[in-house]
């Protein structure tokens, strides 16, 4: 397809509609083309999230199953026009269905790494992108209003938590989306008010860290609960939701290629050499650190249970040090 076909495909789909030009020109030069067979298959169940597609031309079977034991049944169908895993692909979480195309068809592709680079880089897509994202369970929070006591719940593997906080978020409701453990304990609590969110809590971590534990950490077989109230308490921890989401995201990846790098259970000791100072680094984090490495040789998995910082925070930052060759692996 040629540059100015590319662009008006982006155009024609809704939901790219009102998204700058300058932005659409720069979706088309990282699109990828790729043309499809009869039969074959955009993603399945259980496959995690590897980019966003643009139907171009055919049309795609959504399939779902209806009971946990059933088979998969058709339940949509998508043309031209529409896009798909747009809130997997921010969320990396993987597919509950089916995508096929029955006759063949064409769809551009943005794999998931330039889809978040663009986000992280394009504040305007960025808001476009995720007020999209909203409107998709609009409707069902159109009638959560202001009424105290309005519940909505789930459990977590059907729903997108992101997409369920942002939709909260964008509907303007104020009230608390709570996370519970597979027992129906407390795991943690974002509140939201006046299109923003906080304050957040996980266990000792409150505010950024809260969420990014809540997000990318989340309890297994956990459930949620989004209770709205007349009007939330006011608050001195008021967040800006979409520049944590996109932090989150590109945090949520670079976690994943470090655990294979290194698992959280391997032992890690100091090696003696003092860390560089870097712009934008958390001294206090990478002081507390050593000082527990110092103390006793473990994994990073342990320093992010004694640290006040979330997983992935810790995480990344003993790979900067690994890097630096101020830790090393193994005992002493």
């Amino acid at each position: 397809m040629q540059r100015t076909d590319l662009i008006k495909a982006i155009t024609d789909s809704a939901f790219f509609q009102g998204v700058a030009y300058e932005e659409r020109a720069a979706l088309a030069e990282v699109a990828q083309v790729l043309r499809h067979g009869e039969g074959e298959t955009l993603f399945q169940p259980r496959q995690l999230p590897t980019a966003l597609y643009l139907v171009s031309e055919g049309v795609v079977e959504i399939s779902r199953r209806q009971a946990p034991e059933g088979e998969l049944e058709p339940v949509a169908y998508r043309g031209p026009g529409a896009v798909l895993a747009e809130s997997k692909v921010i969320t990396g979480t993987p597919f509950n269905s089916l995508a096929r195309f029955p006759e063949g068809g064409v769809t551009l592709q943005w794999p998931r790494p330039v889809i978040l680079r663009r986000l992280f880089e394009s504040r305007d897509l960025a808001m476009h992108y995720l007020q999209n994202l909203a409107r998709r369970l609009e409707g069902t929070f159109a009638n959560l209003g202001g009424h105290e006591a309005t519940k909505l719940g789930g459990r977590l593997e059907h729903f997108d938590l992101p997409t369920i906080l942002q939709t909260v978020v964008e509907s303007g409701s104020d009230g608390v989306l709570e996370v519970l453990d597979a027992r129906g304990r407390p795991f943690g609590a974002i509140s939201t008010h006046d299109r923003r969110v906080g304050p957040i809590r996980r266990g000792a971590l409150a505010g950024s860290e809260a969420l990014f534990e809540i997000l990318m950490n989340p309890p297994e077989r956990g459930t949620f609960v989004f209770r709205t109230i007349r009007r939330a308490a006011s608050s001195e921890e008021s967040l800006v939701l979409q520049p944590l989401l996109i932090e989150a995201a590109r945090m949520q990846d670079e976690l994943e290629r470090f655990r294979v790098a290194v698992p959280a259970s391997r032992r890690l000791r100091p090696t003696g050499r003092r860390p560089d100072a870097r712009a934008g680094e958390d001294r206090d984090l990478v002081d507390q650190i050593r000082h527990e490495l110092a103390t006793e040789s473990c994994g990073w998995g342990v320093l992010a249970e004694r640290l006040p910082y979330s997983h992935a925070r810790v995480a990344l930052a003993v790979r900067q040090l690994l890097r630096d060759e101020v830790l090393a692996e193994g005992d002493r």
